[in-house]
């Protein structure tokens, strides 16, 4: 029955859209053209989201008028709270606000699929499915053509193909191999190592750490070789466990094998990984305090005079302080290491679509407010959204250096072989309060922005910005790195959307097994009692206890649908 109301629910909702069509033909411009409303008065689209500290006026906005002045279109704006965003959201759905309120477009992130498909279910918004495939997403088609790799639309389709959003993605290199290796260059200078490139090297490099007053102090029992936090890109595992057998960002640990899902946890390199970590805690080269510091207690750590710290892993140690800050400036980038069988990947999450502008079906003019939702999707959307108004936030490569021909201009991500594009020049978004941007919350794609950014290497007064005096430079170079060592396609596995069957049973499994592998994995490297001690039954643990034959079966079936035709 559930069902049935469903299908009756999206001829319903389908009819209107085509009903509308031909009672408002001659408002509408053609696909690509602007504006996208030919009306005399500009359309009024009602719009939720949240508000945001850093964001003084939605509605007396830089770019609120762009896309006001770009489709002739007039936004209102509901807001949700900064903070608990989502619940909110929830209770309006669920107290009938939207449709009360006269909401057309929920733009608010950390929406899921899971939330998009019940609220389609219920009718609350529309499935856009069919203006994507009609061409009305003129911006979104110009992305899938240029970035066929991303499955910028494929990644946001329901396992019935709803599409519930224009959605909204920021590429970035550095973000998405955010486990990197920091270590300390002084003490490798101060022991005449050279920097390590496989794990036996490291291994070697972490015992010379530990025993031979590598902080040069006359001290050698107060080194501390090796020790992280869980910050952002931190654990000590996931970037070394990378040199034995490819493991993702995310805790489920999906790869693909013979073009089958499967997990990481299920390989013979997997527990060799693991095995290696537990040496090195029992050496006393891991602190075991890794697996429960936060940011703050690792700076207590590492950014001490006494400089005592040989190794951490983060996504770029911001936490430390400034990038020219010269206690940051004692690590630099470790590239991804080779394992004893000669595998070298880095920890990888390719960057996702995330939905953003989601029309209700409260709007009476939905292919009007989706065609304004794809007009955000374009680079240009991102620089004025992200970063506020060209010229005077940021501006192009030429423009920069024909008003600063003595400055020398470098490619943010030149490692990759990126040539610069952009120079952001005049960082707004942490430093003021102002109405010139969104900040986050909008239909954006930001293609190649970021990497194709510049810096100011030599400003004309001697001021150098290099991997010698930056460490964002260190960095982003070493994100390059990182980049040619991420897993092809055979490998890896893009997001993933399920029906909702198997959403049910995913509820059931899919949160307790990553607890379980994530303790007994933490337990084994510290030293305490832990299932992984005896391998079989670990994984008859998983088996009996959290269905895992079960949810990779799941995950493998939604891989089959989505991408392997």
């Amino acid at each position: 029955m559930k069902k049935l109301l469903s299908v009756l629910l999206a001829a319903v909702m389908l009819l209107s859209l085509f009903g509308f069509a031909a009672a408002a033909e001659g408002e509408l411009s053609e696909p690509g053209v602007l504006p996208i409303w030919t009306g005399e008065e500009p359309y009024v689209i009602h719009v939720l989201l949240a508000e945001n500290p850093k964001v003084s006026d939605f509605d007396d906005n830089a770019y609120t008028h762009w896309i006001e002045e770009g489709c002739n279109v007039d936004l209102q704006f509901s807001y949700l709270p900064a903070t608990e965003t989502k619940q909110k959201l929830t209770a309006m759905i669920a107290g009938g606000s939207i449709e009360d309120e006269g909401i057309d477009v929920i733009n608010c992130g950390g929406v899921s699929m899971a939330d998009v498909k019940s609220w389609g279910d219920e009718g609350i918004i529309l499935d856009v499915s069919q203006f994507y495939a009609d061409g009305l997403a003129v911006n979104a088609d110009a992305a899938v053509a240029a970035y066929p790799e991303l499955n910028l639309i494929t990644s946001i389709t329901t396992a019935e193909g709803a599409i519930y959003s224009v959605p909204k993605i920021q590429i970035s290199p550095s973000n998405e191999t955010r486990h990197k290796m920091w270590v300390n260059e002084q003490w490798l200078k101060n022991l005449e190592l050279e920097v390590p490139t496989t794990i036996d090297e490291f291994y070697d490099m972490l015992v010379a750490f530990k025993e031979k007053d590598a902080n040069g102090d006359g001290d050698p029992t107060n080194e501390i070789p090796f020790i992280t936090s869980t910050g952002f890109g931190g654990t000590p595992y996931k970037f070394l466990t990378n040199a034995f057998v490819f493991e993702s960002v995310d805790d489920d640990m999906l790869l693909l094998k013979d073009g089958h899902v499967t997990t990481s946890y299920l390989q013979d390199e997997w527990y060799e990984a693991q095995t290696f970590l537990k040496k090195l805690c029992s050496e006393g080269l891991l602190a075991p305090e890794s697996f429960t510091y936060n940011n703050d207690d690792l700076k207590a750590v590492a950014c001490s005079e006494d400089d005592i710290v040989g190794v951490v892993t983060n996504s770029s140690c911001a936490f430390m302080g400034p990038a020219d800050d010269p206690i940051r400036l004692r690590y630099i980038c470790l590239n991804p290491l080779t394992g004893p069988e000669g595998v070298c990947y880095a920890s990888y999450a390719a960057s996702a679509t995330d939905n953003m502008w989601i029309v209700t079906a409260n709007a009476s003019n939905p292919e009007l407010i989706f065609r304004v939702g794809d007009y955000q999707f374009c680079e240009e959307g991102f620089l004025r959204g992200r970063f506020g108004i060209e010229n005077e936030n940021w501006m192009t490569k030429e423009n920069y250096q024909a008003l600063h021909p003595e400055q020398t201009l470098a490619a943010r991500y030149g490692a990759m072989g990126y040539e610069g594009k952009y120079v952001f020049y005049n960082d707004i978004r942490d430093q003021t309060v102002n109405n010139l941007y969104w900040y986050d919350p909008m239909a954006f794609f930001a293609g190649d922005v970021e990497a194709e950014g510049m810096y100011v290497a030599d400003d004309g007064n001697g001021n150098i910005i290099n991997l010698e005096t930056n460490a964002t430079c260190r960095q982003e170079t070493g994100s390059g790195y990182y980049q040619l060592c991420k897993p092809g396609e055979d490998t890896y596995v893009p997001r993933l959307s399920y029906t909702e069957d198997e959403l049910e049973v995913l509820a059931e499994c899919q949160a307790n097994i990553r607890t379980y592998v994530k303790e007994q994995r933490t337990k084994y490297i510290i030293g305490d009692a832990s299932d992984l001690d005896d391998r079989d039954v670990f994984l008859q643990n998983l088996k009996d206890s959290f269905n895992l034959d079960e949810f990779i079966e799941i995950c493998d079936r939604a891989y089959q649908r989505q991408y392997a035709k």
